[in-house]
């Protein structure tokens, strides 16, 4: 009995350190727009696509603080009028907000995985927004940012119909 067991828990650990080990590579943040429930979800026209956002990297710097690296085409965002299509996260507890986050990955989830600064806008509405959980899409001008907190925010932003 007691060989029985421990073959059983021997077996158990593999399977759980072999399935964990597998986990682990799944472990990085996934691309896109994320879906609860798993799978994707086609971005309205129009909108700015999450991989694009996403292919912004973490850096250290030569002062050694950490930062955004963009890519060109990322770069080319900077001070334009665009559409943003993902999940509100509020910075305050009121039904509307001035000041929220918008992300590739729904905060209300607890299966999705969170991404980092590059899979967040901070959304600077003109005109409050109510709070949802469903996706919304913001208008706005885009900001590009070296040095701050966030990689990207969105002034005069509105929401608009999709």
């Amino acid at each position: 009995m007691k060989k029985t067991l421990r073959t059983f828990a021997t077996l158990l650990a593999a399977l759980v350190l072999g399935a964990g080990a597998a986990f682990a590579v799944d472990l990085a943040a996934p691309k896109g727009l994320q879906v609860p429930g798993g799978g994707s979800e086609a971005q309205p026209a129009g909108t700015v696509p999450w991989q694009l956002l996403q292919e912004a990297k973490t850096v250290q710097r030569a002062d050694k603080k950490f930062g955004p690296e963009f890519t060109r085409e990322i770069r080319k965002l900077d001070k334009q009028q665009v559409k943003i299509y993902g999940f509100m996260m509020p910075l305050e507890q009121t039904r509307l907000q001035k000041r929220f986050l918008i992300a590739s990955f729904p905060p209300h989830c607890p299966f999705c995985m969170p991404g980092g600064p590059e899979s967040m806008v901070e959304v600077v509405a003109d005109n409050p927004v109510e709070f949802t959980y469903e996706p919304i899409v913001v208008a706005g001008r885009m900001a590009v940012l070296d040095d701050d907190v966030v990689y990207y925010r969105l002034t005069n932003a509105n929401a608009v119909p999709h």
